[in-house]
């Protein structure tokens, strides 16, 4: 069952959390560029399979939080369709909240 996680960042910086990620998951983010997901944000993995993306909760268009549930929150991660929840979720540690768990077959 694939689940599609979502974490906050306890760290105000979007710089931050993707050095510790990166560390932490032994990968490298590829940096874009989309007017739709709020300017810069990061990306790791395939549409098809495990993928990451780590971007700032806020709406370009609005002003508003992208998830209106935790506004509280500046950073968030989005683990989607990962087979290593528990694992992702171990590596990284404290400093990143598990806000959301969602598993689909």
């Amino acid at each position: 069952m694939a689940a599609y996680d979502l974490y906050d960042f306890k760290g105000a910086s979007i710089f931050e959390a993707k050095s510790k990620i990166e560390e932490r998951l032994k990968f490298s983010f590829e940096k874009r560029d989309s007017s739709y997901q709020g300017g810069i944000y990061y990306r790791f993995g395939e549409n098809e399979s495990e993928c990451l993306t780590l971007k700032s909760n806020i709406d370009p268009f609005d002003g508003e939080s992208v998830e209106q549930m935790f506004s509280d929150y500046p950073v968030l991660l989005y683990v989607d369709m990962t087979l290593r929840s528990e694992e992702i979720k171990s590596l990284l540690g404290t400093e990143f909240n598990l806000l959301r768990h969602q598993l689909f077959e």
